[in-house]
């Protein structure tokens, strides 16, 4: 639920910022907030904390990050504080940081491996998948040990699976319509 309402903020956001010419100044603000917010758990308190004012709060917002962030980003912060939505400062930057990047046409791609992956090969990976798609790719990279070797590729809402453990399940699925048959 907080992700449909987290994109229709960043929507509104990205449309502010493509008629202002400012998608990238934009973004970089509001990852300044999102990270201040992350690291300082102090902070993140008290803008969550029911008992502290809106008001309050807002001031507090704009005196900590009048020097960072613009009139838009200050703006968004003081409409999630008044509607109680603080919390979803993170996903309104990932929803927007996403359709910054389809503008630019670069895909987020997530990558999932049974062994890291160092930077040379993250990025020779994100130059042949990049290639065959006819885009940009922004990888992020995971390791999970469960999938025993291969690879798993999420682009968007599509997983395509080459882990050895997606084999295997594919294979006990096989064997389990087999015996039904």
């Amino acid at each position: 639920m907080s992700e449909i309402v987290a994109n229709r903020y960043a929507q509104a956001l990205f449309e502010v910022a493509e008629e202002r010419d400012a998608v990238d100044v934009i973004e970089s603000q509001l990852r300044i907030v999102a990270e201040s917010l992350y690291e300082h758990k102090d902070l993140r308190r008290v803008l969550m904390h029911p008992q502290v004012s809106s008001n309050n709060k807002k001031e507090l917002v704009n005196k900590l990050f009048e020097n960072q962030a613009g009139v838009e980003v200050l703006n968004l912060l003081r409409l999630l504080i008044d509607r109680k939505r603080e919390a979803i400062i993170e996903d309104v930057l990932e929803a927007y940081t996403r359709m910054a990047n389809e503008k630019r046409g670069i895909l987020d791609a997530t990558i999932t491996t049974a062994v890291a992956l160092d930077d040379q090969e993250q990025q020779e990976l994100a130059d042949r998948l990049g290639t065959a798609l006819g885009k940009k790719l922004s990888i992020h990279a995971y390791v999970d040990k469960a999938i025993i070797g291969g690879i798993q590729l999420r682009i968007g809402d599509r997983l395509y699976d080459g882990s050895i453990a997606g084999k295997l399940a594919g294979f006990k699925q096989e064997i389990k319509v087999g015996r039904q048959g």
